[in-house]
């Protein structure tokens, strides 16, 4: 294994304080629970925005690899749940991935492949409650 970046990333104050990362791009952010007013990111956003910017990545190094210059988008939406039975709390994943100027086949083609070659889709793997969907590109 070659490794091509390394990151740290510390949070000690949970969702009331400031997560940070060490190193090289460091990065500071206050966080907050989602259901607080508190301003701060959360779990939530932090999560859909490591899938949306790996998964858009991921299609635009595919398409450029095929010599497709096109624009892609991945919106990610995420909802906060509880079990009515058990009372576990779980996130619901849903992305949502177009690629301008190109049809759906031929879009999906791109999307499902870079979906299995994304790193975060893979952290997320066959996760119950993750899913994505191929839409037609829109600003």
């Amino acid at each position: 294994m070659k490794k091509i970046y390394h990151t740290e990333v510390v949070n000690d104050q949970g969702l009331k304080g400031t997560a940070y990362t060490r190193g090289e791009h460091e990065l500071a952010v206050v966080t907050s629970s989602p259901t607080s007013t508190e301003a701060g990111t959360n779990p939530e956003q932090l999560i859909g925005l490591s899938w949306a910017t790996c998964f858009n990545s991921t299609i635009e190094i595919l398409l450029k690899s095929k010599g497709i210059e096109k624009k892609s988008r991945v919106e990610v939406h995420i909802d906060y749940c509880e079990d009515q039975n058990t009372k576990e709390h779980f996130f619901e994943l849903k992305a949502y991935a177009a690629i301008d100027g190109i049809d759906l086949d031929e879009a999906s083609s791109y999307i499902d492949t870079a979906a299995k070659r994304c790193p975060v889709s893979k952290i997320i793997g066959d996760y119950p409650y993750a899913s994505y969907e191929v839409i037609p590109y829109s600003e």
